[in-house]
Protein backbone atom coordinates (compact mmCIF):
# COMPACT_ATOMS: atom_id res chain seq x y z
CA UNK A 1 0.00 0.00 0.00
CA UNK A 2 1.57 3.29 -1.15
CA UNK A 3 0.64 6.52 0.68
CA UNK A 4 1.57 10.18 0.22
CA UNK A 5 3.48 12.09 2.88
CA UNK A 6 1.46 14.35 5.16
CA UNK A 7 2.21 17.18 7.56
CA UNK A 8 2.50 17.20 11.33
CA UNK A 9 -0.27 19.19 13.01
CA UNK A 10 0.86 22.68 14.04
CA UNK A 11 4.26 22.31 12.31
CA UNK A 12 5.18 25.80 11.08
CA UNK A 13 7.68 24.38 8.56
CA UNK A 14 5.01 22.30 6.84
CA UNK A 15 7.65 19.70 5.97
CA UNK A 16 6.03 16.58 4.47
CA UNK A 17 6.69 13.40 6.48
CA UNK A 18 5.47 9.79 6.61
CA UNK A 19 2.22 10.39 8.50
CA UNK A 20 -0.58 7.90 9.02
CA UNK A 21 -4.00 8.43 10.56
CA UNK A 22 -4.81 5.86 13.25
CA UNK A 23 -7.66 4.92 15.51
CA UNK A 24 -6.56 3.67 18.93
CA UNK A 25 -9.17 1.43 20.53
CA UNK A 26 -9.83 0.04 23.94
CA UNK A 27 -13.38 0.23 25.30
CA UNK A 28 -13.65 3.51 23.36
CA UNK A 29 -11.68 4.91 20.42
CA UNK A 30 -9.58 7.97 19.61
CA UNK A 31 -8.37 9.10 16.20
CA UNK A 32 -5.10 10.96 15.74
CA UNK A 33 -2.36 11.41 13.16
CA UNK A 34 0.90 9.56 13.75
CA UNK A 35 4.42 9.95 12.47
CA UNK A 36 6.05 6.72 11.36
CA UNK A 37 9.32 6.96 13.28
CA UNK A 38 11.99 4.36 12.49
CA UNK A 39 14.15 5.82 15.27
CA UNK A 40 11.55 5.21 17.96
CA UNK A 41 11.91 1.77 19.52
CA UNK A 42 8.36 1.72 20.84
CA UNK A 43 5.02 3.05 19.62
CA UNK A 44 4.23 6.09 21.74
CA UNK A 45 1.15 8.26 22.23
CA UNK A 46 0.49 11.29 24.44
CA UNK A 47 -1.20 10.51 27.77
CA UNK A 48 -4.32 12.48 26.77
CA UNK A 49 -5.16 9.61 24.38
CA UNK A 50 -5.21 7.17 27.32
CA UNK A 51 -7.41 9.59 29.26
CA UNK A 52 -9.90 9.76 26.38
CA UNK A 53 -9.92 5.95 26.31
CA UNK A 54 -10.60 5.85 30.09
CA UNK A 55 -7.32 4.03 30.67
CA UNK A 56 -5.82 4.59 34.12
CA UNK A 57 -2.02 4.74 33.84
CA UNK A 58 -1.18 4.60 37.57
CA UNK A 59 -1.16 0.79 37.81
CA UNK A 60 0.46 -0.20 34.51
CA UNK A 61 4.16 -0.89 33.81
CA UNK A 62 6.21 2.20 33.02
CA UNK A 63 9.68 3.30 32.01
CA UNK A 64 11.37 6.69 32.07
CA UNK A 65 12.36 7.90 28.62
CA UNK A 66 13.75 10.94 26.89
CA UNK A 67 11.15 12.51 24.61
CA UNK A 68 11.27 15.94 23.02
CA UNK A 69 14.23 17.07 25.13
CA UNK A 70 12.82 16.06 28.52
CA UNK A 71 12.38 12.94 30.64
CA UNK A 72 8.88 11.54 30.97
CA UNK A 73 7.23 8.32 32.13
CA UNK A 74 5.80 6.03 29.47
CA UNK A 75 3.17 3.43 30.41
CA UNK A 76 2.61 0.20 28.44
CA UNK A 77 -1.01 -0.63 27.62
CA UNK A 78 -2.43 -3.26 25.28
CA UNK A 79 -4.87 -1.72 22.79
CA UNK A 80 -5.90 -2.16 19.17
CA UNK A 81 -4.82 0.12 16.35
CA UNK A 82 -6.70 0.57 13.09
CA UNK A 83 -5.13 2.16 10.02
CA UNK A 84 -5.81 1.99 6.29
CA UNK A 85 -3.43 -1.00 6.39
CA UNK A 86 -5.65 -2.95 8.84
CA UNK A 87 -6.46 -3.54 12.51
CA UNK A 88 -4.23 -5.34 14.97
CA UNK A 89 -3.66 -5.69 18.72
CA UNK A 90 -0.51 -4.02 20.00
CA UNK A 91 1.15 -2.36 22.97
CA UNK A 92 1.23 1.44 23.06
CA UNK A 93 3.38 3.39 25.51
CA UNK A 94 1.36 6.39 26.71
CA UNK A 95 3.66 9.27 27.71
CA UNK A 96 2.85 11.61 30.58
CA UNK A 97 3.89 15.20 30.08
CA UNK A 98 3.90 14.89 26.29
CA UNK A 99 1.09 17.15 25.08
CA UNK A 100 1.45 16.52 21.36
CA UNK A 101 -1.46 16.28 18.96
CA UNK A 102 0.16 13.31 17.18
CA UNK A 103 1.66 9.93 18.08
CA UNK A 104 4.77 8.01 17.05
CA UNK A 105 4.50 4.66 15.32
CA UNK A 106 7.76 2.93 16.25
CA UNK A 107 9.58 -0.31 15.63
CA UNK A 108 7.79 -2.28 18.36
CA UNK A 109 4.04 -2.15 18.15
CA UNK A 110 3.88 -1.04 14.50
CA UNK A 111 6.84 -1.39 12.13
CA UNK A 112 7.47 -4.99 13.20
CA UNK A 113 4.25 -5.82 11.34
CA UNK A 114 5.21 -4.25 8.00
CA UNK A 115 7.92 -3.89 5.43
CA UNK A 116 8.32 -0.11 5.29
CA UNK A 117 9.53 1.59 2.12
CA UNK A 118 10.26 5.31 2.02
CA UNK A 119 10.86 7.60 -0.97
CA UNK A 120 11.63 11.07 0.36
CA UNK A 121 12.33 12.54 -3.09
CA UNK A 122 8.91 11.55 -4.40
CA UNK A 123 7.11 12.09 -1.06
CA UNK A 124 5.58 8.67 -0.47
CA UNK A 125 5.91 5.61 1.75
CA UNK A 126 4.62 2.07 1.45
CA UNK A 127 3.50 -0.49 4.02
CA UNK A 128 3.47 -4.16 3.12
CA UNK A 129 2.22 -6.57 5.81
CA UNK A 130 4.60 -9.40 6.80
Amino acid sequence: MRLAFGRLPADPSGTPRPMLGVEVRSEQSVRLPCLIDTGSLRTRMPAWVAEELDIKLDDVPSENIGLGGSVTSAHAVDVAITTVAGTFPTTVWFCRGWHSDFGLLGQEGFLERYRFTLDVNEGWFALQPH
